[in-house]
């Protein structure tokens, strides 16, 4: 076996494994109600670009900033998903008996992240050269070509740099018994089932390490919740704060939320109902929410105390969006990267709908959700 492939090939078996998993009725759902879906995205989106043509041809910013930056983000989020998976199976415990070097194993993530990587730049750029071609953009296939280099160079560096982190803190060889500790956790995650919060988090012992990724996030949502509070004290609006406390509160919590456990034989034989198990993994992530919510909040009750409804309806809002997306996480329980994206992908096409059909659309969108949280709830049932 050629070791530039072993983590390519144990990807796609993974896959099949998935997909034999499934019995036959999932399998022909999921494959006729996905390309019903697929072919109305498509023949709405082919509407869309003809009815606008005129216009997306004559916009500067779209095509000298807003397409290039877009491919270029899409990119890194695909590169820092696939070279996490390929870098996890690369340094698997199993693996540990191969005479493998740091180095080789490194190699051998970086191929498969690249073998995934190219297709998806090749489907991207034949999209962008469709588009172009429908819209009627001159040099169609130059876009194409630009839009697929952008969008590998994002991934292939973001794949580069995960790694190549193979000597971070979540690396399976990681010997770091020395290693500073920061945050404690277990006082607040005593709650029965005790310590299931720090569990998802594979936080060991309850500590949390300080690493360069925790202190960036720390200080991204810092300037963030500034930002915006110094914009509505400023104007003295409180829209510019409650919004904020709203994206930023539901971004911690898709961010710190992990329901792997749920797939846990130690959890599903534990005398614990699934009701029970789904609330208490919210616990840690909620607080989380809620505390980043609460400064801009307080910032925009503070900028226009007349206009108390928004932050309230703010933390309203965040606790539906907090729930909702729970089902998907619970459902998706082991990639909370496909959950997240599978959760933004359906609230913006629900409510894109229902510009156009009117607000009953959104009740489909929550009858997906309540059937997401059943289907969680057999799976931790009966496995």
């Amino acid at each position: 076996m050629r070791h530039s492939t072993l983590v390519l090939k144990l990807l796609a078996h993974e896959l099949s494994v998935g997909v034999r998993s499934m019995t036959r009725y999932q399998l022909i759902s999921i494959g006729l109600g996905g390309a019903v879906l697929l072919a109305y995205g498509i023949a709405d989106a082919v509407v869309a670009l003809r009815g606008s043509a005129d216009t997306l041809r004559q916009l500067p910013w779209l095509w000298g900033s807003g397409l290039p930056t877009v491919m270029l983000a899409v990119g890194v989020l695909a590169g820092l998903a696939i070279g996490r998976l390929a870098r996890d199976r690369a340094f698997a415990p199993f693996l540990k008996a191969l005479p493998l070097s740091i180095a080789k194993r490194r190699v051998m993530a970086a191929v498969a992240a690249a073998t995934f990587g190219i297709p998806l730049a090749a489907m991207l750029g034949g999209t962008v050269f469709l588009a172009c071609m429908l819209i009627e953009k001159p040099d169609p296939l130059k876009w194409a070509i630009g839009s697929a280099a952008l969008f590998a160079a994002g991934l292939f560096a973001a794949a580069t740099w995960r790694v190549l982190r193979s000597a971070g803190q979540d690396h399976p060889q990681r010997r770091d018994g020395g290693t500073r500790r920061s945050l404690r956790l277990g006082s607040i995650d005593r709650a029965r089932p005790a310590w299931i919060g720090i569990w998802a988090w594979k936080i060991p012992a309850g500590d949390i390490r300080r690493s360069g990724q925790l202190i960036a996030a720390i200080i991204i949502f810092t300037l963030s919740v500034l930002l915006a509070a110094g914009a509505s004290l400023a104007q003295r609006q409180a829209a510019p704060a409650a919004l904020a406390a709203l994206v930023i509160g539901f971004i911690v919590f898709m961010l710190t939320l992990r329901y792997h456990p749920l797939g846990s034989p130690v959890l599903r034989t534990a005398p614990i109902g699934f009701t029970r198990a789904w609330l208490r993994l919210m616990r840690l992530p909620l607080l989380l929410s809620a505390a980043v919510f609460v400064l801009p909040a307080s910032a925009a009750l503070a900028a226009e105390p007349a206009a108390w409804a928004l932050p309230v309806a703010g933390g309203f809002w965040l606790l539906v969006l907090n729930l909702a997306y729970a089902a998907f996480a619970a459902h998706f329980m082991k990639t909370p990267f496909l959950a997240a994206f599978s959760f933004i992908a359906a609230l913006g096409y629900s409510f894109y709908e229902s510009v156009e059909y009117g607000r009953t659309i959104l009740i489909g969108f929550v009858l997906l959700i309540l059937w997401l949280w059943h289907r969680a709830r057999l799976r931790f049932r009966h496995g």
